[in-house]
């Protein structure tokens, strides 16, 4: 249910933001979603495509792009990505890690064109 909230969350955004551009109009919608964010995409997109009426979003394609889970070792220096929660690291078997990205949910890119 919490899809909801951040629904409203970014239909508040894209209003604030066409502030900014007037005559403009958003085509196209491109967010991020971490692996680990709690968010369920499809759940997400349904709610936005349900409650963008009547907001700066009623006629943008709506587009999600999934982000992996990564995650850098303090010791070894190395990078990777995991597909379970799983913080040790793969080459030197350390917990002294830390998530990179993969948790977060981004507003990455919104395409407007001339409203008329």
């Amino acid at each position: 249910m919490h899809e909801y909230f951040i629904v409203q969350n970014i239909l508040k955004i894209t209003e604030e933001l066409m502030k900014k551009y007037p005559g403009k109009k958003i085509v196209k919608v491109v967010l991020l979603i971490g692996r680990y964010s709690g968010v369920e995409p499809d759940l997400l997109k349904s709610a936005l495509e349900f409650f963008k009426k009547e907001s700066p979003l009623e006629e943008a394609e709506i587009l999600i792009e999934i982000e992996d889970f990564k995650i850098r070792c303090k010791d070894c220096k190395k990078d990777f990505s995991k597909e379970k929660w799983d913080l040790s690291c793969p080459f030197c078997d350390s917990f002294n890690t830390e998530v990179i990205s993969g948790e977060k949910i981004l507003l990455k890119t919104l395409e407007l064109m001339d409203a008329n």
